[in-house]
């Protein structure tokens, strides 16, 4: 009797190899598409993170809160002893990431992207306690939020080379005099000055010393277009009588009245400081051989007579308070506060991992050099700053685990320091980068220019320059901002029965429109804008104008209101050859997390 013998013949292991294979390949090409959607969900976590992390470091320092952030841009002036001056670029929209245009002289590289909004107005500090600093000095130690700062070489309005860093007090009080009134006695007191529109000059209460001050105004250009001048020093030498003197020495610019705000600025002194009796005195740390000469730490040191001192200006009488302006060198240095641990070991986690080192090859195939870009800069790839006061910490002090983004202290440092503050400052591979926006603290109505908008200005449609009769309007740079206005007064239709009345209302948030494509062309340029309708549009209730013909301000109390963290990354790119090097092309992606930040009371 034959036994049947059971198997698989060669054909059919061959067909089930064949099938078996097509079945893996086709599971095998699922793979790339899942790990990229893998890769890209943690980098956006990892971006949101770092966004919410400098929204947080703002918020628990609001007391420091700046005034604004402007977009910015570095001009050429045959006028300007330097040949160049900085100016606000009001027609940047805050989502311009496109590469920018410099000055000869200075790196496209500070003025593109996510650098173009980096002048930081107002940037408040009351007067820190002071503390001891070495043998017989003393002062008031404190860091800019947002250093390294731009250090432009001389870049100057008045005829002599000021600081990149303007520091001054509150607003002063505006009175409006002619030159001609020589006879007719003029300032009640330091915290007035007197302006001549007419005649573009400008005049201060009398003192034994030299002071600076400085002026924020716009102009028209020779294009008719407003340009806002920022920060702009005036030295005004001891007198006995108030003395004229024009605004701007060359170039026959005009000050279009009501856009000047004048304040008294602080006189900087050499470090190690030995200050006066005037509280209007600071030091800048110097740099040391880890920063290049075109940037600054911002490390400040003030005059500790300005903890008890009481100031008064447009605001009344107020705590001494200095407010400083200057421009972000880079928001691609990342600056992690941390505190150092009380126990060692003593490490410290950056937010990002792969820190670039110098001598690393980077996405566009050039090596990276360091945090500063120029040639013959300091190669320093992580600074380390105590918080405290000031200080870099040494190098043989530290090490760093790149690749992991961990910075460890020695024991002896460590426990010396143990629980201490400080910011550690890096770069990262793949194009990092955590800047910040925030909308002007306040506004004002444009008066005598019509819709032709400086920086934190509004215009009323239906007005001189037409627009829409329901629309305030605002500058590029102010889209997608948000706003609160303290008292509206509008014309109002009751669709039933026809009627029109003037209403008042309080308190009201607007976001101003941020489609550029929905930007309107009034006066002069195209703005931006925010619509009563948006709230008033009922049919007992709807808004038809501004109450521009009562005798009422139709829009007081405008203030800013909105803060945003933006992180940008790289996400891949191209790099061509050519004969005049490597051109890299970038794919550029962002999140933004905005919230509503207003400077806090100290």
């Amino acid at each position: 009797m034959k036994t049947r013998q059971l198997g698989a013949s060669l054909i059919e292991v061959l067909v089930v190899m064949v099938l078996l294979t097509v079945g893996i390949l086709s599971l095998v090409r699922l793979f790339p598409g899942g790990f990229y959607v893998n890769k890209t969900t943690e980098t956006a976590t990892l971006a949101a993170r770092l966004a919410k992390q400098e929204l947080s470091r703002y918020a628990n320092s609001s007391a420091t809160l700046m005034d604004g952030v402007v977009p910015a841009v570095i001009v050429q002036d045959a006028n300007s002893p330097t040949g160049y001056y900085i100016r606000a670029d009001l027609g940047v929209t805050p989502d311009d990431l496109s590469p920018g245009a410099a000055a000869p002289g200075i790196d496209p590289y500070y003025l593109s992207d996510i650098n173009k909004y980096r002048w930081i107005k107002g940037e408040t500090v009351r007067i820190p306690p002071p503390s001891p600093l070495g043998p017989g000095v003393r002062g008031s130690v404190y860091m800019l939020t947002a250093g390294p700062a731009f250090d432009y070489p001389g870049i100057d309005f008045s005829g002599a080379v000021v600081d990149s860093i303007a520091v001054y007090g509150s607003p002063l009080i505006r009175r409006l005099q002619q030159v001609e009134d020589e006879s007719t006695p003029i300032l009640g007191g330091p915290s007035q000055y007197a302006i001549d529109y007419d005649d573009g000059a400008i005049a201060f209460y009398p003192a034994t010393f030299q002071r600076t001050f400085q002026i924020n105004y716009s102009y028209n250009d020779d294009d008719g277009q407003l340009q806002s001048v920022l920060s702009q020093p005036i030295v005004v030498p001891a007198a006995g009588y108030p003395v004229w003197q024009p605004i701007y020495v060359a170039g026959g610019r005009n000050v279009v009245p009501g856009t000047d705000v004048v304040s008294r600025r602080f006189t900087r002194v050499p470090f190690p400081p030995s200050f006066s009796s005037d509280p209007y005195e600071y030091a800048l740390v110097p740099r040391t051989g880890s920063v290049a000469d075109f940037a600054t730490m911002g490390v400040m040191i003030f005059n500790p007579l300005g903890r008890d001192y009481v100031e008064t200006g447009a605001y009344g009488s107020i705590p001494f308070s200095a407010k400083i302006d200057y421009n972000v060198l880079d928001w691609r240095i990342i600056r992690d506060d941390r505190p150092m641990p009380a126990a060692a070991p003593y490490s410290i986690r950056l937010s990002l991992k792969n820190v670039l080192a110098v001598g690393d090859m980077q996405d566009d195939n050039k090596v990276y050099g360091g945090l500063w870009r120029a040639t013959g800069a300091p190669s320093a790839d992580v600074l380390v700053y105590s918080l405290a006061n000031g200080a870099e910490v040494p190098r043989d002090q530290y090490t760093v685990d790149y690749r992991e983004g961990l910075v460890y202290f020695t024991n002896a440092y460590g426990a010396a320091n143990a629980s201490g503050n400080y910011r550690i400052l890096y770069k990262a591979r793949g194009g990092w980068g955590v800047q910040v926006q925030k909308a002007a603290s306040s506004y004002r109505r444009a008066s005598g220019h019509g819709a032709n908008l400086g920086y934190a200005e509004f215009y009323l449609g239906g007005g001189s320059a037409g627009g829409v009769a329901t629309r305030m309007y605002f500058p590029p740079m102010d889209a997608g901002r948000t706003i609160t206005i303290r008292d509206v007064w509008y014309v109002s239709r009751n669709s039933i029965t026809g009627t029109e009345t003037v209403r008042h209302a309080t308190n009201e948030t607007y976001k101003i429109n941020s489609s550029v494509s929905a930007f309107e062309p009034v006066g002069p340029g195209r703005l931006t804008w925010i619509d009563l309708r948006n709230n008033h549009d009922t049919v007992t209730d709807r808004a038809v104008a501004w109450a521009l013909s009562e005798p009422v301000q139709p829009a007081q109390g405008v203030q800013g209101i909105s803060f945003k963290a933006r992180t940008v990354w790289s996400d891949g790119g191209q790099v061509t050859k050519t004969e005049s090097g490597n051109v890299a092309r970038v794919r550029w992606r962002k999140i933004d997390l905005d919230t509503f930040l207003t400077r806090s009371p100290y």
